[in-house]
């Protein structure tokens, strides 16, 4: 009736894709409950209260009153929290193995105990594995395995009678660790390197006991992948690093499945566009403060991101052009229509922002080198304030466009009536702070050429910008904040021009009064630090060595530039009264020559 009952009950669908941070949970568990000071009784007390505390909440018990242990198998796994059971005991006994070896010393029993407690270790990390290889994600199974290899090392080495199966599992650890690496972010990468730092030693140190012999033969029979491993193959790793990867990009390609633009959600169906938008933002992920990366790695990244978007819409361009040509006037055609223009217009803008991104990333920079904080390399040209003119005015367009593009992508789409008044509020205030910054940029412009008035008035005009948006923000404390700095320094900056200008001023009037003072037309005596200067042009009659002469003694041809000497000033002469001077006839005194009538004829040819 039993055995009816059984039959007659539905089998359970297992859980599938269960994701868990084995590593992770392990390194948060072992840094926060003692382990950074080196406290595995701590540890050990911690990871048996978490289990309990398991147990409670997936109601897991083992039998009311008498202890009576409960198998956990693939098909009561439902949660997460399942799989944290037996690395929680795995966990636990070994923190109580380590804490025997340190207080084992000589003894042989609590030796054999720690042995022991590390084999019971090696049990729970294996039933991880097989749970994780049946319920949980192809990653998750990764991590189980790497896990689980590098505990039985751990009980082999110290077990010291099968070092060539430890050397395998430490081996299968390191690649397993070394494939985690490549498929997680920064922090896993980092993980992972910390872990491969430790296996290091014990792969060492089992290569030198399998050289040298010592510990007798293999205890154990090692399987096909330990054998792998040993031998250096790796088919079955390489097929599970497979299996991850494409996991992890499906994971990827359904995170970027919709584009989240201004709070609103935009669709993309289309893989290949949604893998190109995945590229470009782990591309753009690897940006860094323009105090630590270079502006030309800065340039590569946002570059290839560039690349992936532009792809991505020629993606969307390609699928506009099938349905077009294949619809029949269906309503699903058109909708589907509609959703790839939301989506290239989306992809259009969102190009546009991260281009804005990519010219202040380049402001960041320039700034950064004019101020001294970042040193030019060998061969780099200096940067000058009309570099940062040249791409504020590229800053400046490109918010018009994003003013005149943003609102079109959101027109339709439903709760987003009033967002396109705001983009374009949002553009014009950026606008005004970018034309405040390039006032002062500009200012710096005049202020190296020496022009302290143009700057003074320039500076005044950023001043002017900054307290125009201020007036205008009310709901952002960001604009405020950088209004409020652009605001001050400009001040700042005006009052230093007006400085260096009226201090330039003064010096100039006085290197004027000065030169004035000193010019004459007589020449003056030495005075007693001045040596007397001797010209070949005003010794013409003496014989001086003008090729050994040094110092006082050295001939000078001619002083440049020349003297002033005095020059005697004509007589002006005012023809005022010849107007009232009656002048005598003479005429009567004026020759006349007659000429007859053939001279004039003989001479006419020569005239």
């Amino acid at each position: 009736m039993a055995d009816a009952e059984i039959a007659d009950t539905p089998r359970r669908e297992l859980a599938s894709n269960l994701t868990l941070d084995i590593l992770q949970t392990v390194k948060t568990s072992q840094s926060q409950h003692g382990l950074r000071h080196g406290d595995h009784v701590r540890y050990r007390q911690y990871c048996t209260r978490r289990l309990a505390r398991l147990y409670k909440a997936l109601k897991f018990g083992h039998g009311r009153g008498r202890y009576q242990k409960k198998a956990l198998e693939a098909a009561t796994v439902t949660d997460e929290r399942h799989l944290l059971i037996p690395l929680m005991a795995a966990e636990r006994a070994w923190s109580y193995a380590m804490e025997l070896k340190r207080d084992a010393g000589d003894e042989p029993p609590k030796r054999a105990h720690m042995i022991r407690r590390l084999k019971k270790a090696t049990i729970h990390a294996a039933e991880l594995v097989s749970l994780c290889s049946q319920v949980g994600s192809a990653r998750t199974a990764l991590e189980a395995e790497a896990y689980s290899s590098y505990m039985f090392g751990s009980f082999l080495t110290e077990q010291e009678q099968d070092w060539d199966r430890a050397l395998a599992k430490f081996q299968r650890a390191r690649k397993a660790f070394e494939q985690l690496a490549r498929v997680g972010g920064p922090d896993q990468a980092e993980l992972c390197r910390e872990r491969l730092e430790e296996l290091e030693p014990n792969l060492r140190y089992c290569t030198y006991k399998r050289g040298s012999g010592d510990g007798g033969g293999s205890a154990g029979v090692m399987d096909e992948e330990d054998l792998a491993a040993l031998k250096g193959e790796g088919a079955a790793d390489d097929e599970r690093l497979k299996a991850v990867l494409a996991e992890e990009s499906e994971r990827t390609l359904d995170t970027f499945a919709v584009t989240v633009w201004r709070g609103h959600e935009i669709p993309i169906r289309n893989r290949a566009a949604r893998a190109c938008i995945a590229n470009a933002v782990t591309q753009l992920a690897k940006l860094e403060s323009p105090l630590l990366m270079s502006a030309e790695r800065g340039l590569g990244i946002f570059d290839k991101a560039f690349m992936a978007y532009n792809d991505a819409r020629q993606h969307l361009r390609d699928e506009l052009a099938v349905v077009s040509s294949a619809r029949g006037g269906e309503s699903d055609s058109t909708s589907r229509l509609a959703e790839i223009k939301l989506a290239d217009r989306a992809l259009a803008v969102v190009l546009s922002e991260r281009t804005i991104e990519r010219n202040k990333f380049l402001v960041s920079s320039a700034n950064a080198k004019l101020l001294g904080e970042i040193k030019l390399e060998k061969g780099e040209k200096a940067t000058r304030p009309e570099d940062l003119v040249h791409l504020f005015n590229t800053l400046l367009h490109n918010y018009e466009e994003l003013a005149e593009s943003g609102p079109e992508v959101l027109r339709g789409v439903a709760g987003a009536e009033g967002l396109e008044e705001q983009i374009r509020m949002d553009c014009m205030l950026e606008q005004a702070l970018l034309q405040a910054q390039r006032a002062a940029a500009l200012a710096k412009v005049h202020l190296s050429a020496g022009s302290h008035v143009e700057a003074a008035v320039l500076f005044a005009r950023a001043a002017e910008h900054a307290a125009r948006v201020q007036n205008h923000v009310s709901g952002s404390p960001e604009f405020a904040a950088a209004a409020g700095r652009i605001q001050v320094e400009a001040r700042k900056s005006r009052c230093l021009a007006v400085a260096d200008g009226t201090a330039a001023l003064v010096a100039r009037q006085k290197g004027l009064r000065t030169g004035f003072a000193s010019v004459s037309l007589q020449e003056g005596p030495a005075s007693g630090g001045q040596q007397v200067v001797h010209y070949l042009m005003d010794h013409l009659g003496q014989y001086t060595s003008a090729v050994l002469g040094k110092g006082a003694n050295k001939v000078h041809i001619s002083p440049i530039p020349p003297r002033m000497t005095t020059v005697g000033v004509r007589p002006i002469l005012l023809d005022v009264a010849g107007e009232e001077i009656s002048y005598p006839d003479l005429s009567g005194r004026a020759r006349v020559k007659k000429a007859t009538t053939l001279r004039n004829l003989f001479s006419f040819g020569k005239r």
